[in-house]
């Protein structure tokens, strides 16, 4: 008993110290039970991953068969006849990347008077601008619709953009819509647009992201590993269930009618994809996911710039949640899926998730070291996580290499995302804040791509994480030479570490735990790829 240890002793402490102990140990199996949810929700996702994978030995259809691919006439002979498509390209200050997205549009597959790119470019930094401008006159003189639209304020960021952009487009059927780090193939319209052409109840179609910088560095592991799970198999099962299923905001066409009678994007929160995609899920409208079909992006390799993207991807949802409830409830959907979209999909995945991240495993557990009357089931600490890790790192090759720094490095990021959780329900201040995750362009070649890009921040010590290590890395040592228990501390130990890392910033770019060069000329490339070889963890 910890406070005996220490000589508080008397009959006032004793009460407080049982009063403290019984509230512990309810907090630890509400937790567990938390945990045990969240560990259900992911393992049956996976069983219905590959039932769906393997539905056509069952005489089911497989979910993609369910829709009409529809056949698009002879491209050099009847270019007239394809549907009129706005890509719409909404970005600011994206210095590294604007240039390369502008090609990969201007460069898909589709008659140039059936097409028109819209570069929605909100940036204030001068060199951005100019080098959308320069892109933008090159594709005009070689045949394309192309229009840089700028705007005198940021209102609504991302959702405000391409809500004014609206008014252009209103002859369009189709709008596909990409962020400026992503690389869509020539063919993207080809697989996308005959899904809406064939099905008129269709209101969006979905590709799967794939990753140019996975190793990169721990960080960018861990997220390869994170959102592989998401997005072939969460996103394809809810998709094959016919569930809802949120559009990601970049990599997937939109039907026009369905944004407007949507009620169309709207600024509330900071997941205006989401936000979408749910109203239009409840008005009626169906979405096609296709796994097959996938588009490159950069995942972020600065730790600054990663932490703002989950800052508003765990926000968004809490704010969403709250603004949208009534109407999941209001809606005609059947009163299963009512109970589904608020009490899974919002509460499990988007609140449980994080709240059993840092509230059980490093907060709870922790102080259950200095308690040892509190009993945590060993299973609930070692058994469930491996559960979750490993149906994780499933859809990641060789992912299960890495499950250990996967489940550290999502533990310690859950000061961040508890955090946003509790901004987006409480809608505080930062629950409105927007930033721009900013990328590299590490993947791309072109002049002023190596060059930081404007907004890149950075930082030595983050105080939250620091904290958390001393106090976690303390249980440790105490577990170990006070109470003797090693099966905790060698878990603490490890997850200390991790909090030590991402509070000293040892995970970002050029840093202890991070591989990242900046581009070079052609002279220095081999030196580059050898000293990168010889550092790269993977």
């Amino acid at each position: 008993m910890f406070l005996f240890d220490l000589g508080l002793t008397g009959p006032n402490l004793s009460s407080v110290h049982d009063g403290y102990v019984i509230a512990l140990q309810l907090l630890i199996y509400l937790a567990v039970g938390l945990s045990v949810l969240v560990a259900a929700d992911r393992i049956v996702h996976v069983f219905q991953y590959v039932y769906w994978q393997n539905c056509h030995k069952f005489r089911v259809k497989k979910p993609e068969d369910r829709y009409v691919f529809a056949d698009l006439p002879d491209i050099t002979e009847s270019g007239s006849k394809y549907p009129n498509v706005a890509v719409q390209l909404p970005m600011f200050n994206e210095r590294a990347v604007c240039q390369q997205i502008i090609d990969c549009v201007c460069e898909m597959t589709w008659p140039d008077s059936r097409v028109y790119v819209q570069i929605l470019d909100d940036s204030t930094d001068e060199i951005t601008r100019n080098l959308v401008d320069e892109k933008v006159l090159e594709w005009k003189e070689r045949g394309r619709k192309i229009e840089a639209i700028r705007r005198t304020n940021r209102q609504g960021y991302k959702a405000g953009a391409m809500k004014e952009a609206m008014d252009a487009v209103e002859g369009y059927d189709y709008i596909a819509v990409f962020d400026a780090d992503f690389q869509p193939s020539p063919d993207f319209l080809l697989q996308t647009i005959p899904y809406l052409e064939g099905n008129s109840d269709v209101g969006y179609v979905q590709t799967r992201w794939t990753f140019l910088n996975p190793n990169e560095s721990y960080l960018t592991k861990a997220q390869e590993i994170s959102l592989n799970f998401h997005v072939k198999c969460e996103q394809y099962v809810h998709f094959a269930s016919g569930s809802f299923f949120n559009f990601n905001g970049t990599a997937g066409v939109w039907r026009r009618e369905c944004i407007k009678s949507a009620g169309g994007w709207d600024a509330r929160t900071t997941v205006e994809d989401m936000d979408l995609s749910l109203r239009a899920y409840l008005k009626g409208w169906k979405a096609v996911f296709l796994k097959d079909v996938t588009c490159k992006n950069e995942l972020p390799s600065s730790f600054f710039a990663y932490r703002k993207q989950q800052h508003r991807w765990c926000c968004g949802p809490m704010q969403l949640w709250l603004k949208a409830s009534k109407g999941i409830w209001r809606s005609k959907l059947p009163w299963y899926k009512k109970i589904y979209l608020n009490f899974c999909y919002f509460g499990v995945r988007k609140f449980g998730t994080h709240l059993v991240t840092l509230g059980f495993f490093c907060t709870l557990v922790p102080l259950s070291i200095f308690t040892p009357e509190v009993h945590v089931p060993f299973w609930a600490l070692v058994w469930l996580p491996i559960a979750i890790a490993i149906s994780t790192a499933a859809f990641t090759p060789r992912g299960w290499l890495h499950c250990v720094i996967y489940v550290l490095f999502e533990n310690a990021m859950g000061i961040v995302r508890l955090w946003a959780v509790i901004s987006g329900l409480l809608n505080l201040k930062r629950a409105k804040e927007w930033v721009v995750t900013t990328k590299m362009g590490s993947s791309d070649s072109r002049p002023a791509t190596g060059q930081p890009p404007p907004g890149l921040r950075t930082c030595k010590l983050y105080t939250g994480e620091f904290i958390m290590s001393l106090f976690v890395l303390f249980a440790a040592v105490y577990g170990i030479f006070a109470v003797h228990r090693w099966d905790f501390s060698i878990f603490l130990s490890l997850q200390g570490l991790a909090f030590l890392a991402f509070g000293l910033n040892l995970v970002d770019m050029d840093a202890l735990l991070g591989t990242f060069h900046k581009k070079q000329d052609n002279s220095s490339v081999a030196m580059t790829q050898l000293k990168r070889t010889k550092t790269s963890p993977f």
